[in-house]
This record gives structure tokens, sequence and C-alpha cells, in this order.
């Protein structure tokens, strides 16, 4: 979902309406390279926003974060999302997988696929960091990353209060408090609350709404100062949703459901003669797609509730010539999911996902304190993931189709351990000329166990497998940067990323999925011309991928798993700019263009649709087949070719009376395929939203927002799911609402 969205090549706060004005772009500084920096001296592609821009913007969390920059998109996937950076990610988000961007949250890694959806309150900023990201924060940032900066608590009490009410029944608040304890000790707790109340759509075999749900979460951070050389922060989080947004599948428009009639009648046991017998005759041919896209015709509500649990504590000593840092973390988290995937009203096939991840990681980080011309530092990084699915059950009628095994229940456990070394060296080769060497070394540790239940046989164990699997890869970078002039600067650099293969927790008969690595090249510019009036960024970058991880729907198991193509090789272009056009008139902008192809993948899947007629009485089958055929030069998903959005921001001065900031932003997606095979598209939309804000005194401010107001519909998720046909899941429809602020 896109918002009116101040963004580019990254703003400062004193650049958002309603603050300090001034007809210039302030420097904004950025942690890129895991020491604090300005954001146009970085040889990285990086978009950066404050906590500002996100409320200003109407973004609340990570579900949102792809209106700041069109390079970056998000993909629901069931209960998880998956982060796509300029092109490069994948679809599937099963239990123990791993992002192909990594997540940060104050340093932690985010392994599960299930903490990618968070809610922000206490933010300081976010950072976008585009291309591998092989050496400093190592896992798994073969496209990319995103890192989040929580705010920590000063030494003067603050706080601030919102609550807000939308459309569909919506209502929402937030809490943030902040302040001293004692001299140095300072503690923050931050509370947030949705719940919409009315669905987007309908369920029209249960007449109960459909895609709405509620959240709640709380933060807290504690930061002591014993004195000027040493600072230890503790924060600890819990957050719990209970929706469907994830999972709310229905039948994609131009897809055929499977024939409930055929499919029940070859099943020939007394449960699907009964069910077969409730069918009305005139519902004799596959399944087709209702109407309203927000819609779905399930026996059962589809859900996802999480529960995720986190703690972590970061130590920081200056020791004159470096600073040590410490950063402990550990991520719990649980899920309890139920999907309907046959998309019929009748009980064909379910599953249900009870599953686990448990994470733990501590990094040692030395770094220099050098303001000479050679900067360095190095580290050690550990991290353990234990993910347990226990149980996903598959039951329906389908599963007794053709001697199939009935119900079954799939347990399994996937243990990773993870070690590495890495260091940087940054080398001022003259005043404007500095070089940049880094290298990482990772080793992984995999220890697969799982087993198939056939449930209608006692819980006779059918399938087996127990194995293991070590990955040792070295990743590595070159940048140099070169600053033409005191407002133009220019870098090119080589990345060679890394993912970790994995395992199909779902499927205990898949063999492993082998690592991902990617080779990238960049050139770019960054530039503050007209008196710092204007930004303007730019960047040109090439990427060659070697078993490049997709998501795949063949085999017997309903459920996708990773398998890897061959090759993928990616051309890119970027554009940024923001304008200060006078003291309270910003113009800003983004484009990105993109070329990212499977050079080679002569074994792919592609599916296509049942239509032919298959000689019983109820005519057409429905559903899918799959075959093995060649995808060389198609498209990789969700790498759109243009992608870009512009946007005007202005603020108004009343004199006595206060203040109004008006911000309207237009967003366009040239469109996209969703699997190798290029059969399901997300055709070409643009989306239009704005807010209104008046702030009658500096503490208090009342908003009126929209987004999606041409009330566009696309999808955010479209898939094929084994033989049973074509889903995908509806995104937002329009949304508009009011928020009220109070900051002390």
């Amino acid at each position: 979902m896109l918002s009116a969205a101040l963004f580019g090549a990254g703003l400062s706060s004193a650049t958002i309406p309603g603050s300090a004005q001034a007809a210039t772009i302030e420097e904004i500084v950025v942690t890129a390279q895991r020491r604090e920096e300005s954001l146009q001296e970085v040889p990285i592609s990086v978009a950066a926003f404050s906590q500002d821009m996100l409320e200003r913007s109407g973004i609340s969390g990570t579900r949102e974060l792809p209106a700041l920059t069109p390079s970056l998109q998000l993909v629901s996937s069931g209960p998880s999302a998956t982060f796509f950076v300029r092109g490069v990610g994948n679809t599937s988000s099963g239990t123990g997988e791993e992002g192909t961007n990594a997540f940060y949250v104050d340093g932690v890694f985010m392994p599960s696929l299930k903490q990618t959806f968070m809610k922000f309150n206490n933010i300081e900023r976010v950072e976008v960091l585009k291309g591998p990201q092989g050496t400093l924060f190592g896992r798994n940032s073969s496209g990319g990353l995103v890192n989040v900066i929580t705010k920590d608590p000063g030494d003067e009490f603050e706080a601030k209060v919102s609550v807000g009410a939308a459309n569909y029944d919506t209502t929402k608040g937030q809490l943030y408090v902040a302040g001293p304890i004692t001299e140095t000790l300072s503690a923050d707790l931050a509370l947030t609350s949705t719940n919409q109340g009315k669905g987007w759509g309908e369920n029209q075999a249960t007449g109960k709404d459909v895609n709405l749900g509620w959240d709640w979460g709380a933060r807290t951070k504690w930061v002591w100062t014993p004195n000027d050389e040493a600072k230890i922060s503790f924060a600890a989080e819990y957050s719990k949703s209970s929706d469907d947004f994830g999972v709310a599948y229905r039948l994609e428009e131009d897809s055929l459901g499977v024939n409930p009639a055929l499919m029940l009648a070859q099943a020939g046991t007394p449960e699907a003669l009964a069910a077969f017998a409730t069918i009305d005759p005139a519902d004799y041919g596959p399944t087709l797609p209702l109407k309203d896209p927000y819609d779905t015709n399930t026996p059962e509500q589809q859900f996802s509730d999480i529960d995720t649990w986190g703690l972590n504590l970061t130590a920081e000593f200056d020791l004159g010539w470096a600073t040590l840092t410490s950063i402990t973390g550990s991520r719990k988290g649980t899920n309890h999911s139920y999907f309907d995937l046959d998309m019929t009203p009748y009980d064909l096939l379910n599953i249900r996902v009870e599953d686990s991840e448990i994470s733990f990681q501590e990094e040692l980080r030395l770094a220099s304190n050098s303001d000479g011309p050679l900067n360095w530092q190095a580290g050690l990084f550990y991290l353990t993931i234990d993910a347990d699915l226990d149980p996903q059950t598959f039951t329906g009628q389908l599963l007794h189709v053709g001697g199939g095994p009935g119900d079954y229940a799939v347990v399994s456990s996937l243990d990773t351990t993870s070690y590495a070394v890495f260091g940087e060296v940054s080398y001022d080769i003259t005043d404007a000329t500095t070089l940049t060497l880094g290298g990482r070394y990772t080793r992984d540790e995999l220890d697969f166990k799982g087993e198939m239940n056939l449930l209608e046989l006692g819980g006779f164990t059918a399938v087996s497998n127990r194995d293991s699997t070590t990955e040792e890869e070295p990743t590595y970078r070159v940048a140099l940067r070169h600053q033409l002039t005191d407002d133009v600067s220019v870098y090119g650099s080589y990345n060679r990323g890394f993912k970790s293969g994995s395992y199909a927790m779902s499927d205990p008969t898949r063999p492993p999925v082998k690592p991902q690595t990617i080779d990238a090249y960049e050139l770019g510019v960054k530039t503050d011309l007209l008196d710092n009036r204007l930004r303007l960024n730019a960047s040109v970058f090439h990427y060659e991928i070697s078993d490049y991880q997709v998501r795949s729907a063949s085999g017997p198991n309903p459920t996708p798993v990773l398998l890897n193509a061959a090759e993928v090789e990616v051309d890119g272009l970027e554009v940024e700019f923001e304008a200060a056009i006078t003291d309270g008139l910003r113009l800003f902008g983004s484009l990105a263009w993109l070329d990212s192809e499977f050079s080679e993948f002569t074994d792919a899947p592609f599916t296509s649709l049942n239509t032919f007629d298959t000689g019983a009485p109820f005519g057409v089958l429905g559903g899918t087949r799959t075959v093995s055929g060649d995808a060389t030069g198609n498209e990789t998903p969700l790498a759109p070719e243009f992608s870009g959005n512009i946007g005007i921001a202005y603020n108004l001065a009343l004199a006595d009376a206060g203040e109004v900031d008006m911000s309207l932003l237009y967003s366009y997606n040239s469109g996209f395929y969703y699997e190798p095979d290029n059969r399901l598209e997300q055709p070409s939309y643009g989306l239009l939203n704005g807010s209104l804000r008046y702030s009658p005194a500096p503490s208090w401010s009342v908003e009126l927002w929209g987004r999606n107001l041409t009330d566009e519909t696309y999808y955010s998720q479209k898939l094929t799911v084994s033989s049973l046909g074509d889903v995908g899941i509806t995104a937002a429809p329009r949304t508009f609402g009011i928020n009220l602020e109070y900051t002390y």
C-alpha cells in the first residue's frame, strides 16, 4: 500500500512541512556502514526516513514502508512477508525460511518472516540499503536490507498520544512516554493498537466479514550511561495480532478452481459422497472467481494468530582508540494459521499450521575512532535459529482422490547455527578520494528432521527424513568514492552477497535448496545543488545471481517450496530528487527502471489452467497442471520495468492561528509477474494518496488522510497452489480517516 510520503534520496525532518522551515535541504545522518555518516558521503544507495516522515506520510509499519521508495516491495504470503529490493527476493515464506533481504531492528537480525510485520511508534529512523550488504550486515542481505533504529529515551520528559478513526470501523491508538529515571538512567514505553471491526469483503459461504483483524504491541527501552565512555541499552517488546490480511485467499480473477463435484465423486468415500449430495446441480463445473475482489468462499474463516517476543542488549564502550560494541538479541515467535486451499465452500483441502521460531544472536564489533585517513572495523557474529513445525496438518476430501494418503500431518524442525568473521577498512587516498575494502566469511550449519504421519492410520509415519548440511561462503566489498566538488560526489562499488540454503519444512521429501550468491556492480552520483535547494541522486547497477532461489508449486505437496534457478541478470537505473521550491513548498519524486530476467533456467515449473474435458458427466476438471519448461529470458518475479512516484508537500502558516500541512503523492507501477513462467501477472496500476493536517498549536494537531483515493483494485499476492488453481490476495481498497495527536 502506498500513502502520501516524503521520500527520495532520504529527507531530514527539517524538510517536513510543520518543522522549522528553510528553503534548503539539510544533512541526513545514517548508519549504513555501521557508523554515523552523512547520507551524501556514503558510497551506497540508501533511502533514510525519520520518525516525522513516517508519521506525516501515514506509514504506521512495515506493511506501508514500500510507499517510501519504488525500489522496495513487500509481498504477503500467508502470515509472513518478504521484501524485494530492486527486484531481488522470493515469494516463498514457509516456516524456517529466511528472506533474501535482511530485516534488522537495532542491529538485531529478524530471522522469522512472520516478524517482518512491525508497527512503528518509538522509531528514530528507518534506512533502506539497496544492493547486497555482504560484509558488515552480512546475514542473507543479498539484495539489500531494511534497518529500523528505535528512539533512545533522553534526559528530558516527553510524551505523545494519538488516536484515530477510519472507515471499515477502524480505530487505533498510540502512546509514547520517555524520560530520566536517574541522572544516568533513562527509559521509555511505547504502546500501539489497531482494531478493524468491518472487513473489506465477505465470505460468501459463511456470511462473515473477511479482510479484517486487530493487533497491539508494547516496547520499552532502558539506556544507562554510567560515564562518558560507556552506554548500555536494554529493550524488550511483545506484540500480538489476529487477522486474515495475508491469508484471505480467493480465486484469481482469470482462474478456474477445481470442479468440486468431480473431485468429490472421484474420492468415493462416504464423507465425500455425503458432501457431493449437498452440491447444487447448477454448480457442476469448476469453481468460478467471485465478482467482488475482496470476497472469499470457504466453509471456515481463514485466519492467522501471531505472538512475538523480543529482547536485546547493546553495550558500547569508548576505549579511546576504538569503540567496542556488543549486540545480544533473542527473538521468539509463534503462529497458528488456517488456509482453505481449494477456495470452494466444500471440505476439499485445508491446512492448519502450528509453528514457532526462536533465535539468539551475539555480535562483537570493534571500530576505530581515528580522525585520520585510515578507519577500520572488525567483528564476530554468532546466530542460532530453532524452527519447529508442530504440526502442519493437511485435511480434506481431495487427499482421498486416486488412492491419496488421506489426512496427514507434517512434523519437522530445522536448527541453523551460523558463524561469521568480518572486517572493513576505509582509506583516504587523497582529501577527495576514499577506498573501502571489506570481507566476511560465513559458515552455516543446518540440521533438519521431519516426518509425515497418516492421521487415518493412527498417526503412522509414512515418510521420515533426517539430514544436515554445512555451507561456507566468503563475501566481500570494494568501493571507491570521489568528491568532485563540495556539492557533487561519485562512487563505484563491487559487492558479493550470499543467502543461505534451506530445507522445506512442510515437505520432508525435498532435498535442501542450495545457497544463492550475487555479484553486484554499481555506479552512483550524489549531489546537493542550488545552495542546497535541490538534492539529486542517481545510480546504475548490474547484478549477476547464481542459484537464484524461487518459489515452486510443483510436487505432490500442496504447499509451495523453494527451488534453485540457474542464473539471473539484473540491470537497473534509479533517480531520486527533492527540491525546496520555497520555505514551505517541497517537490519530491523517484524513478526506478529494471531489466531483471532469468539468463538460464531450463527446468522451470510452468503451470497452466486445466480446461480439457475429462469425459466425466460434470465437464471441465478445473484447477491447474504443472510441467517443466524453459524460463530462460523470462522476467523474474516482482520486478516491474518501471516504477516511480511524484509528490508535493506544502506548509502554510496561519499567523496566530497555527499552520496547515498538505501533501499529495501519485505512485505508478508498470506491473510485474509473480512466478518464473510469467503467467500470473499484476497489470500496471497507479495510486493517489493525500493528507491534510491542521496544527492550531505546537502541541496539538488533527489530520485527515486518504490512501488509494481512486479505489484502484490490485493484488498484494498471487500464486499457483499445486493443482488447485490460481489464488490471490487483493490489496487494500480506498481507506480514509482522521487522527488526533497531542505532544508534551
